[in-house]
């Protein structure tokens, strides 16, 4: 997988740094999962640079039914055939949303959170201007929608990846995969991408 120094973080009103927050807290059962990266600074720090912007979005889809609901993204065979068990909503102070958490149907510790991040008035560009800032800085697509690879420390080759799908102008999915059992770049970010499919196809795309 190449690598380029960049970043991305959401704008002013939600970080990556945020989302982590939400992404990162202990299990329901007191199980603490995997550590993740430290979080970025605060969206105090400011607003995104002028970077580029993300290609846009040729189908937009409404991912309003995940506001209530993220684990409305992936349906049971799609979690089946991903190998995850039923998700879990988590509820943030910090975020105007909410994130969904689905685990390994195994007592791996493998986990992909999403999250639908609705607080930025540009999408992905907006995560695009904040590519200086983070430690890597992939550009690609899932099922024909822009996306990005990217993160504040990449941790890819632990387990961990992040990546930020645009699926309208203003709408961004992000998902976290944190693997315990496959600590790979490929095996995180290749999860990552799977569950960013099949939740584009629940919305229709």
């Amino acid at each position: 997988m190449t690598r380029r120094t960049g970043t991305a973080r959401t704008g002013v009103a939600l970080t990556a740094a945020v989302v982590a927050a939400l992404l990162t807290a202990c299990d329901d059962g007191g199980r603490t999962s995997p550590p993740l990266p430290p979080p970025s600074p605060s969206p105090s720090s400011g607003s995104p640079d002028a970077g580029g912007e993300a290609p846009s979005v040729p189908n937009p889809l409404d991912a309003a039914s995940l506001t209530g609901d993220p684990c409305a993204a992936l349906t049971e065979q799609q979690r089946s055939e991903l190998g995850l068990a039923a998700g879990s909503v988590r509820e943030s102070a910090e975020t105007a949303g909410d994130a969904c958490r689905w685990e390994r149907t195994e007592d791996s510790l493998d986990l992909a959170d999403l999250a639908l991040v609705t607080e930025n008035a540009n999408g992905l560009s907006d995560i695009y201007g904040f590519e200086d800032r983070n430690d890597y800085f992939e550009p690609t697509e899932v099922a024909g929608y822009p996306a990005v690879y990217t993160g504040l420390i990449d941790n890819r080759d632990s387990g961990m990846c992040d990546l930020w799908v645009g699926v309208n102008d203003s709408e961004v999915l992000y998902i976290l995969t944190n693997l315990a059992s496959a600590d790979t770049a490929e095996a995180s970010c290749g999860l990552a991408a799977d569950v960013a499919g099949a939740a584009i196809s629940t919305l229709g795309g």
